[in-house]
């Protein structure tokens, strides 16, 4: 028999103790402080901050108030081809196409040898019966002058050569090359490109018919360069130049302001001689131009059609895109600072300043969003803080999906599917093409502020005034 096992000893009886004061039940209340009230305010982040930490985080409210704002006008801006979908290409190009009634003259400053043959053979090939080609070239730069003569020899009788020069013995600007052109131009429709351009081949047809249809002084057509995976700002770039052609310009254009480009632009002879024409003293020539026919108050149609849209050489390189951006960048400070702008009406008034100092404001914002990350987060500042400071990142996610969708629509547009890198470059070359923008922007600002110009006299002048009226022989605008 196995005996059952000793029994421990019983430990001692533990008696609770209450605590002197009892605190009163509250339900749902499982972890707050039981001391008094005034010490929970104490555990506030912002309870014991000093003037100066007040100052600066009222600051730093304001800062982020202000990028918010440019980032949703931004953001606006863009979904203006959202709300107005249905009349993207169905009243500018897709009407049926009238007899030919204009004569064209296109203008194509060369400054280089790359892609301008393809250029000049698609220019000479329009549908379309009246078509002449002026290829301007400096007589220094021999590599495109044999390029220029080598299409003469092809399309006899629609190319010709236009040789211009400079007092410094450099090729001239763009501005310089049309001003020069001009004057061997008659009457008609003049039309710009650049070298590389690829026109749809009716394309001067279809602007043809638009021009007898609304009788428009200048037509601005959609080019922008092609979605390309390769190099990896390629994406990016022509998915800014999407959003740009498709919408942003539209945008513009509704409030009464839009803002004209060095290409695939349609202006009437008579517009350009009754105002001077391009001033020769702006890089960003189609930019003042527009400004100028705005006051005078120049109909203006914004064409924008998937199929017929231009299609531009991408930059070179990245030294060349931003190259590119500081041009932009310093006509858009030109044309700020010639005032021109402050003649249209108020709601116009208002888009110009916003297109003119958005480079300005879009690095403003870049700096300062990365500004108030990086410093809240190496001083330790408060999570509030930090979580204030990251609050533009919300519309800059936004933007990033948005550009997504624009890849997608760039894509299609060119007949294929977006790839994945191609949509992983837009996101991910976002943050490095900010930089880009901000490396332009201080070059162009270093360049304007360095840059002494002389003051040009005569009816190209942005000095003279504008006259009122429309040129002779061309009918009112309708009001409004």
């Amino acid at each position: 028999m196995t005996s059952a096992p000793p029994l421990a000893a019983p430990g001692p009886v533990l008696t609770p103790t209450l605590p002197a004061t009892p605190t009163p039940f509250a339900p749902n209340r499982g972890g707050l402080p039981a001391g008094p009230v005034e010490n929970a305010s104490a555990a506030l982040p912002w309870a014991d901050w000093s003037s100066l930490q007040w100052a600066g985080f009222l600051l730093l409210a304001v800062l982020v108030a202000l990028v918010l704002l440019v980032s949703i006008r931004r953001i606006v801006h863009r979904l203006h081809l959202v709300r107005e979908q249905e009349e993207l290409g169905h009243r500018d190009l897709d009407g049926p196409v009238l007899p030919p009634a204009h004569a064209f003259t296109a203008l194509v400053p060369a400054r280089g040898p790359a892609g301008l043959a393809v250029t000049l053979d698609l220019l000479a090939r329009q549908q379309h019966p009246d078509v002449r080609v002026l290829v301007v070239v400096h007589p220094d730069d021999t590599l495109t002058l044999d390029v220029a003569t080598s299409a003469v020899r092809r399309h006899p009788g629609r190319v010709q050569v236009v040789r211009t020069g400079s007092s410094a013995g450099r090729p001239p600007a763009v501005a310089s090359s049309l001003v020069d052109a001009l004057a061997e131009v008659g009457d008609g429709v003049i039309g710009v490109f650049s070298a590389g351009d690829r026109p749809h081949p009716r394309l001067f047809a279809l602007v043809d018919s638009v021009l007898s249809r609304t009788d428009a002084d200048a037509v601005q057509h959609a080019s922008r360069p092609a979605l390309e995976a390769t190099p990896w700002w390629a994406p990016r770039a022509a998915v800014d130049r999407w959003w740009w052609s498709r919408s942003v310009v539209r945008s513009h254009g509704r409030a009464g302001f839009v803002p004209l480009s060095d290409s695939t632009l349609f202006v009437r002879h008579s517009w350009l001689a009754w105002s001077g024409g391009w001033d020769a003293t702006r890089v960003a020539a189609g930019l003042d131009l527009g400004v100028r026919m705005t006051v005078a108050g120049a109909r203006v149609v914004i064409a924008t059609s998937p199929e017929t849209t231009t299609v531009e050489r991408s930059p070179g390189g990245l030294r060349d895109l931003a190259r590119a951006r500081a041009t932009w960048v310093r006509g858009c400070l030109q044309v700020l600072g010639q005032g021109d702008w402050r003649r249209l009406r108020p709601r116009a008034r208002r888009r110009a300043l916003g297109v003119l100092t958005e480079p300005l404001l879009d690095a403003g914002v870049t700096i300062v969003t990365a500004v108030a990350l990086v410093s809240t987060v190496l001083v330790g500042a408060p999570a509030l803080v930090i979580a204030l400071a990251a609050v533009p990142l919300l519309p800059w996610l936004l933007s990033q999906l948005l550009d997504v969708g624009g890849t997608t629509e760039a894509a299609a547009e060119q007949g294929r599917r977006a790839t994945g890198r191609e949509r992983l470059l837009v996101v991910v070359g976002s943050v490095p093409d900010r930089l880009v923008t901000v490396v332009a922007v201080a070059a162009a600002v270093g360049v304007e502020l360095a840059a002494v110009r002389p003051r040009v006299e005569g009816p190209s002048a942005s000095s003279e005034p504008i006259r009122g009226g429309r040129p002779v022989g061309v009918d009112e605008p309708a009001p409004g």
